[in-house]
């Protein structure tokens, strides 16, 4: 069992590592531009899923922080949507 486990945590870091070197570039192009609010829903849309890797959540921040006066209500959206998703559950794990 816990070969098993550990087999399936080193899949969820090569993962992540696999989803990064995909996102980067994206992230990177969206960042030298500006694009459509839609454009920018999407791309956030899929980190989101990823941001509880440290790498992923440093792109989702850059992504944010460039759009943030750009498009003010869909990037506090996506900021929101993270606190909620993530940050939640940690804060619920130091509470006894």
């Amino acid at each position: 069992m816990d070969e098993r486990i550990y087999q399936i945590a080193e899949h969820i870091v090569e993962i992540h590592q696999k989803a990064y070197e995909v996102y980067l570039p994206l992230v990177e192009d969206v960042c030298s531009r500006t694009v459509s609010e839609a454009g920018l829903s999407y791309l956030l849309d899929y980190l989101l899923d990823f941001v509880c890797d440290e790498k992923i959540l440093e792109l989702y921040k850059r992504v944010c922080r460039r759009y943030l006066y750009i498009y003010p209500g869909c990037t506090k959206f996506y900021i929101e949507a993270y606190r909620e998703m993530w940050e939640e559950d940690c804060y619920s794990a130091e509470i006894p």
